[in-house]
């Protein structure tokens, strides 16, 4: 499984990547928006992680341009972000995004919702 973690926090994408990996994942990263719908156009990713706030474009521009394009649409988002409000929650499920994880947040956690969409 392919796994894409865009965020603009190297010490955040790190921490995932690490335990991703040592899971079994192949893990790819970004650090903003524009970067990770190249990468999701180009590498295919089985699921993606992202946050909302990043620069040259953000993380609900970046699903509203993969949910856009029939060879990327159908690829898992999963939100990661310190927004944690219930109005950018519904924004990213209206968008489409699988689901919403605020910031703090447990490894073990994101790893079960990751295998749940997955499965």
């Amino acid at each position: 499984m392919k796994i894409l973690v865009v965020d603009d926090e190297e010490l955040l994408v790190k921490g995932i990547r690490f335990n991703l990996q040592n899971e079994g994942y192949e893990v790819i990263t970004g650090s903003n928006g524009q970067e990770a719908v190249l990468l999701t156009r180009n590498e295919s990713p089985d699921l993606v992680i992202l946050d909302i706030m990043m620069p040259e474009m953000d993380g609900l521009s970046m699903v509203r341009e993969i949910k856009s394009d029939a060879n990327t649409s159908h690829i898992p988002i999963v939100i990661l972000s310190a927004k944690a409000s219930m109005d950018d929650r519904i924004e990213g499920l209206k968008l489409g995004v699988n689901d919403y994880i605020t910031k703090p947040f447990s490894a073990t956690y994101l790893k079960q919702r990751m295998a749940n969409i997955i499965s």
